[in-house]
């Protein structure tokens, strides 16, 4: 279940890239950095006590924001977006040790109402620590154990209350989303990634739509982020790293399942293509062992597999049949000569 629950996650950040890549047809690698910001943001504020729900909507703002600053680079400054994409990536690092504090930042965990505290939970200390004096209770460490932090909205129990609460999440994000991508203004972004240069004969700025399109996507991966982070208790300033290429896979894997069908299946497909990653991943690192895998290698044969996909999707394209055929021909005239 954990497997499950996991991958949906995953398969939400993908989700994020699939519109950038996919929708709006602009490779954006803020990923890697908006994905963390979204985890820092969203466990700070539920160390500040802010409610969890709220939590989880300002590491959406956050993405969105750090998405809306790609496009901005991008198009104002006339900046190549994978150039855009990763300068927004590497400020963000730091932006992101400014919010957690550090390096990284535990979720804290509350102590439920009614249970059963230790002498030395509640006094911060032992019994003996003070054994020839008055025994008094030491306040100063009380108050920093007891510190105001809100709930967790995961309980990591095992007993489908996570899931469910995923899959309804998820399942909003992407009913809004296809109610949205099918409205005017949706339509009208679909058309800018189909063809940037035919919205213009419709008087619609193309600057408006592709920071509109880099700015929902990275609201989306965002969100993702802070999902993740609740969700596995901490955050950490390297925990976006390599979430581009991970993301790519997820969305490779489920439209090699599910093809590229309709809109809605087509949200879909990054989010079954997590899921699969996931469970891949869990049982390269369970078994893989046996034949010299290790956990380290994971990275590596996921660029290898887009890499593999990619180019087989263009040998087996029509163009590149042909540019094949007359490789090979070419070769064997050489060879007669």
């Amino acid at each position: 279940m954990a497997i499950l629950e996991q991958g949906l996650i995953i398969g939400l950040m993908a989700l994020g890239v699939y519109i950038s890549f996919r929708i709006v047809d602009l490779p954006d690698l803020t990923t890697d950095g908006s994905f963390a910001l979204g985890a820092a943001v969203a466990v700070k504020a539920l160390v500040s006590g802010l409610p969890a729900w709220i939590a989880i909507m300002l590491a959406a703002l956050t993405g969105a924001i750090a998405g809306s600053i790609t496009g901005t680079i991008h198009r104002k400054l006339k900046i190549n977006v994978l150039l855009a994409g990763i300068l927004v990536m590497t400020m963000l690092y730091s932006v992101n040790l400014r919010v957690m504090g550090g390096p990284n930042l535990p979720v804290p965990r509350v102590v439920p109402e009614g249970t059963t505290q230790s002498f030395e939970e509640m006094s911060g200390g032992t019994g003996l620590d003070n054994l020839f004096e008055e025994l008094e209770i030491n306040t100063e460490k009380r108050q920093s154990r007891t510190t105001v932090v809100a709930k967790n909205i995961f309980n990591n129990q095992l007993d489908g209350s996570d899931l469910l609460l995923i899959v309804v999440l998820i399942s909003a994000v992407v009913v809004v989303l296809s109610v949205a991508l099918k409205s005017d203004p949706g339509m009208t972004l679909r058309a800018f990634g189909s063809n940037p240069s035919g919205v213009v004969s419709f008087g619609i700025s193309q600057d408006v739509l592709a920071i509109a399109g880099l700015t929902i996507a990275n609201c989306v991966i965002g969100l993702s982020g802070g999902l993740f982070a609740l969700y596995s208790g901490f955050s950490d300033a390297t925990i976006g790293q390599g979430m581009v290429v991970t993301g790519l896979a997820s969305v490779i894997m489920g439209e090699i399942l599910l093809g590229r069908v309709k809109l809605f299946y087509g949200l879909l497909s990054p989010i079954v293509g997590g899921v699969i990653y996931q469970a891949l991943l869990s049982l390269a690192m369970r078994y893989g062992y046996r034949i010299g895998f290790l956990a380290s290698d994971m990275k590596l044969l996921t660029a290898v597999f887009i890499i593999t996909v990619i180019g087989l999707r263009q040998l087996s394209s029509s163009g590149g049949k042909r540019k094949v055929k007359q490789e090979v021909k070419r070769l064997w005239s050489n060879s007669k000569i």
